[in-house]
């Protein structure tokens, strides 16, 4: 029975419902007080407004009592698109309305992607703006900002990176309000140690020196890495083992450690089920638990074909699990077979048919295999590639009725077309006509060689190689295209001081372009200061030289032809004054030589050249003065000077000379201003005559020398196409001798460091040794510190040795050596080069004396 209470009051609220059914339905007022009405969202447009109210728990209806407005204004700011969000309970119009006051983030006005080029950016933007909507336009949403990293970072690690590069973004405001979103991707890390696990089949070397340059720069760059990786695998490919490799999903770098994992492949079954039961799997090279290996894998392919008569093939099953273990399933490849009756080779010009058939691994008599054909066929092009040739895989394998044909199509060059990036000042026949000769089928060393002539001319620099074919039915057939940009400046100011207690300051200073007119013309000019005790003081001399003489005429656009046009006016100071009995008088004087000459030269052979010049001179001898040392001397010997009359009359008379000189050159160095490999030498005889006064003159000058260059050490990028060893070795021996009736005066000259290396003998003043015969030698290591930057183009430390030795026509010579240390330093300021600025200091043993020079010239 019910308690009374609980009796009555369920009669007391029956009693209203039941009068309210009898009258028109209204809502309760109860009920109406309890439940919301509305959602309104304030600050908003309107799109983004009703999505906020869409994707709210709490919809119209909701009872008021489960309201938390705090709980509210989180579930709004979780979705990412307000930066703040006010929640309030209120009515209107009778009902309970919740407002939401928002501030939404700023619409998007760009995105942007820095760092990233393990992935193209322009893909991952389109990504995220297709499946997260960041895009420009759109609301800036944190939440699926956050969301696009870790997709980002997922990519990453699945795409075998060893790590979760970091990812952070930033936005910048514009003046409208919007912002751009920038993604700041740093795909680098430190590296203090490489660990490598799982290697029992290559060298060791092989494998460190894989990731020597990734130590070496103590920091995990993406190309360096995979560069190793790719290189791991070719070795493996190379040395026969399939499956082998690094295992991207397994190496990791952590706290600076790379940890890498080496899969190598393992036969972990062999089924020949699909052959029949009668072939077995007992007699074949390849087994379980054997390394996995090309060479086994084709031989039972020609085994099995043999045995069967039928195309056998192979297929890898590697497991999902531990992809080093792999299930090899031999086959009937279902394509036409028999007993193979002849090898033809068609399209082959570069390598014999002799060397093709020691390539294959078919032969006659075996019954035709299409995957072993294949493979043989590849064999083919690794004897091109060996050679330094490619060809194409278009329709390379037919066989027909016991003969089996190679279709060669070797790829060759069609043109050459060239790509400028930024200014473009070269015309473009001064770099095609150094690449003329390259066409047909040419081998890839030609390309190199082509591209280190284009470098060589030093106006531009080659920062790429691409190919393309423009013939679909010809695929073979490339074009070459060539990415250039020019060098920062082809206009350089060339200056040189040096000092020494015996000529005390001279200097030089110059303009010159290497690039006039976009020509590759050379124009030199320069200016000396000389002071000598002769009032002489100042030379100089204007070079303008056309290295390719790019005329319709004859072979001249086949074959380079050089012209110059030089006029020059040089000072020899120090010359001694001689008695008419040859006997030295102790005064000195100064030669001041002005000319004109001109040059022609041509190409020979690879790396020689030949020229043949003609030059005239006026020659003009002045008197020095009685110097303190001068007198010293004279004193110290017991002898009395001449005075200024007696040796006026003494001097050489002034005349013309005109000279004949033909000249040989050999240049097989990488580079022209940093050899690390190769020979240069030169020999240069001349024909000179003419007179000076009454007398008649006539005599030969004989020069030659030769210089070598041995590098070591570590290889430095210096661009593309473009290495150089780190240190080097460099020695070089001249020699040179006048002959015949020439003038007073006309004696070589060596000492201090000069700008032509063959008078060069640091750590002894200028002209120390002087003589009609002369013989120098010098040896220098030679270490590049790598240092390429918008001012400094290059720094190199010197150590060298010098040494000479000068024969004078009386028959006394004179000798010394010299050893010390230099700095050369190559400059770009403000669009003009200072290359190879010399500063050495040598002291020699043998003249006690030391010397500091800075002058303008490279190493030779």
């Amino acid at each position: 029975m019910k308690h009374p209470l609980t009796l009555a009051l369920s009669l007391a609220l029956a009693a209203p419902l039941a009068a309210a059914q009898s009258t028109t339905p209204t809502a309760p007022a109860a009920v109406q007080a309890a439940n919301l009405g509305d959602v309104v969202v304030t600050g908003a447009p309107d799109l983004l407004g009703n999505f906020l109210k869409a994707s709210l728990t709490v919809q119209r209806g909701a009872a008021l009592s489960g309201l938390n407005l705090r709980q509210i204004e989180q579930e709004a700011l979780a979705t990412g698109y307000f930066s703040s969000v006010t929640a309030s309970l209120g009515t209107q119009n009778g009902q309970n309305v919740l407002t939401l006051a928002v501030k939404p983030n700023p619409v998007i006005s760009a995105v942007e992607v820095q760092g990233l080029t393990y992935f193209p950016a322009d893909t991952y933007k389109a990504r995220i703006a297709d499946l997260l909507n960041i895009a420009p336009g759109a609301t800036l949403n944190t939440d699926r900002v956050d969301q696009s990293k870790e997709l980002l970072a997922q990519n990453f690690r699945g795409e075998g990176y060893p790590f979760v590069p970091s990812i952070s973004t930033k936005t910048t405001a514009a003046a409208d309000g919007s912002v751009t979103l920038t993604y700041v991707v740093d795909e680098t890390a430190p590296l203090s140690r490489v660990e490598i696990e799982g290697n029992t089949r290559l060298p060791r070397d092989s494998i460190v020196n894989a990731f020597k340059p990734l130590y070496d720069a103590k920091k995990f760059t993406p190309e360096v890495y995979f560069k190793a990786a790719q290189d791991i695998a070719q070795a493996y490919q190379a040395a026969g083992f399939l499956q082998s490799g690094i295992n991207v999903s397994a190496t990791t770098l952590d706290k600076g450690v790379l940890k890498i994992k080496l899969t190598e492949g393992v036969v972990s079954k062999v089924d020949t089920s699909i052959l029949g039961s009668a072939v077995s799997a007992a007699g074949l090279l390849t087994k379980e638990g054997t390394p996995l290996t090309l060479s086994t894998l084709e031989a039972d392919t020609r085994t099995l074909s043999n045995q069967t008569g039928k195309s056998v093939g192979f297929a890898l099953q590697p497991d999902a699990q531990n992809p080093s273990q792999v299930t090899v399933v031999f086959g009937d490849a279902q394509t036409a077979s028999g007993p193979i009756k002849e090898i033809r080779f068609v399209g082959n010009t570069k390598l014999t048919s002799a060397d093709l058939q020691a390539a294959l691994k078919l032969k006659v008599g075996d019954v035709f295999s299409q995957q072993l054909a294949e493979s043989s066929f590849f064999a083919l092009r690794d004897a091109y590639r060996a050679a330094g040739y490619e060809i194409s895989t278009r329709d390379p394998i037919a066989f027909d009725s016991g003969v089996l044909t190679y279709t060669i199509h070797e790829t060759s060059a069609a043109k050459f077309e060239l790509s400028w990036t930024g200014a473009h000042r070269t015309q473009d026949r001064v770099i095609l006509r150094e690449l003329q000769n390259l066409t047909g089928v040419v081998s890839s060393a030609s390309i190199r060689d082509g591209l280190d002539r284009v470098t060589r001319l030093g106006i531009v620099k080659v920062t790429n190689l691409t190919t393309r074919s423009d013939d679909p039915k010809n695929p073979e057939v490339l074009t070459y295209v060539i990415n250039l940009t020019e060098q920062s400046s082809t206009r350089s100011v060339p200056f040189g001081i040096s000092y020494d207690t015996v000529s005390g300051f001279q200097g030089s200073l110059g303009l010159s372009n290497n690039n006039v007119f976009g020509l590759g013309h050379t124009l030199e000019a320069s200016v000396t200061a000389q002071p000598t005790d002769s009032g002489q003081f100042l030379g100089g001399g204007v070079n303008y030289t056309i290295p390719w003489l790019d005329i319709d005429f004859a072979d001249f656009r086949k074959t380079p032809t050089s012209v110059s046009l030089s006029l020059s006016s040089t000072l020899s100071p120090n010359n001694g004054i001689l008695n008419t009995d040859s006997s030295a008088t102790g005064r000195q004087f100064t030669q001041r030589s002005s000319g004109i000459s001109v040059r022609v030269g041509r190409s020979l052979a690879k790396y020689l050249t030949g020229s043949v010049g003609v030059g005239t001179s006026y020659d003009v001898s002045y008197l020095e003065k009685i110097t303190d040392a001068d007198q010293k001397t004279a004193d110290d010997a017991g002898k009395t000077l001449i005075d200024d009359a007696a040796a006026t009359a003494l001097l050489p008379e002034s005349g013309l000379i005109t000279r004949l000189s033909p000249a040989l050159n050999y240049d097989s160095t990488n580079s022209g201003d940093f050899p690390t490999q190769g020979i240069r030498a030169n020999f240069s005889p001349s024909y000179n005559f003419g007179s000076a006064g009454s007398n008649s003159l006539s005599w030969f000058k004989l020069e030659g020398g030769a210089s070598t260059y041995y590098g070591f050490g570590k290889t430095i990028e210096k661009g593309f196409n473009q290495q150089s060893k780190q240190q080097v070795l460099a020695a070089r021996v001249n020699a040179g001798t006048l002959t015949g009736n020439y003038p007073v005066g006309s004696t070589f000259g060596i000492g201090d460091a000069s700008i032509v290396s063959a008078y060069e003998l640091r750590g002894i003043p200028t002209g120390t040794l002087k003589g009609s015969s002369y013989v120098t030698g010098s040896a220098e290591y030679r270490y590049d510190f790598g240092v390429s930057n918008s001012i400094a183009q290059g720094l190199y430390g010197i150590a060298f040795v010098d040494a000479g030795s000068a024969f004078a026509a009386n028959g006394t010579s004179a000798s010394a050596y010299g050893l010390g240390l230099g700095v050369q330093l190559n400059l770009g300021i403000g669009g003009a080069l200072l290359p190879a600025l010399r500063f050495d200091y040598g002291f020699s043993p043998s003249n006690n004396s030391s010397k500091f020079s800075f002058r303008i010239g490279p190493v030779f």
